[in-house]
């Protein structure tokens, strides 16, 4: 994945993509309201930590295990 993919990923509010999208990062939505993400590879999940607009950071979507990296 090239660096402009990267960028553009970290400016789509997960909260708003479709499952097929969310698959394509491999991962899914396990809840929206908490946004819990889910590895579609090891099943690990995750809660990205929003900042204080309500933002998630940049690479939010990233596995903890590096999967999808």
């Amino acid at each position: 994945m090239s660096v402009l993919d990267h960028v553009c990923l970290d400016k789509v509010d997960v909260r708003h993509m479709t499952e097929d999208e969310l698959s394509r990062l491999g991962v899914r939505l396990v809840n929206q309201a908490e946004v819990i993400l889910q590895c579609l590879h090891c099943e690990e999940t995750w809660e990205p930590l929003l900042d204080s607009g309500g933002k998630l950071p940049p690479g939010y979507w990233k596995c903890p295990a590096g999967c999808n990296r």
